[in-house]
């Protein structure tokens, strides 16, 4: 019975992990590595191109290695092929800044494109409207106020019917309240010059009804009281 279960078990062992191409190693390995030319499966110690011979792999075109300038310290890239020592003088001769006395030319980071930020975009993202690129904070339109979408919503206002009807109604609010304060003020200076000729007319009229009384002292030169 065991000697049944276990010839089993080894099997799914081996269905779980991939031996390994080498063929002077061949262990299974339960993660194996992929290489990346050939394709085949390798263990921990023979995955790398140098260590399992991999037919795929061309070092001449794969392993390049840019050399540094002895003058200015800058990598000089070899084109695949091409003598490094003829690279490298060709270099020196002409783009070299040591010995052509050039001066080096900076590499520009771009920047976002939103006032007072400033920030430098390693990763830039455009806006599909404006075509500026922005920081992953200033991205979206409502962020940078983009004068494109604000050009587009202030035509689309102005083109719109109910802008025009609500700008007339407006205005015409507008002279309805400047004409009730006029009314409101010329009944206000109506009702003041009334109040004014009243007061003044109040006198003249109070003597009239009332009218003075005789005097009460006798006359001495009156015939009666001779």
């Amino acid at each position: 019975m065991s000697g049944s279960v276990t010839p089993e078990r080894d099997q799914q062992l081996l269905d779980i992990g991939k031996q390994c191409s080498e063929f002077s190693c061949m262990v299974v390995d339960f993660l194996p590595f992929k290489c990346q030319h050939c394709t085949h499966a390798f263990c921990g110690d023979h995955f790398l191109p140098t260590a399992h011979h991999c037919d795929k792999y061309d070092a001449a075109k794969l392993d390049r290695v840019a050399p540094s300038c002895p003058l200015c310290n800058m990598p000089v890239a070899i084109p695949p092929g091409q003598d490094p020592n003829i690279r490298m003088e060709q270099h020196i001769n002409t783009q070299c800044p040591v010995m052509t006395g050039k001066p080096i030319k900076a590499k520009s980071t771009p920047i976002c494109a939103r006032p007072k930020c400033k920030k430098a975009l390693f990763a830039p993202i455009q806006c599909a409207s404006c075509k500026q690129q922005y920081c992953p904070q200033h991205r979206f339109p409502q962020d940078h106020a983009c004068a494109h979408v604000q050009s587009l919503a202030k035509s689309s206002a102005s083109s719109s019917p109910w802008a025009n009807v609500a700008n007339q109604t407006g205005a015409a609010s507008a002279a309805a309240k400047a004409a009730v304060k006029r009314a409101t003020a010329s009944a206000a200076n109506a009702s003041s010059l009334a109040s004014r000729a009243q007061t003044q007319n109040r006198p003249a009229t109070h003597a009239a009804a009332n009218p003075p009384a005789a005097s009460s002292r006798s006359n001495p030169f009156s015939a009666t009281e001779r």
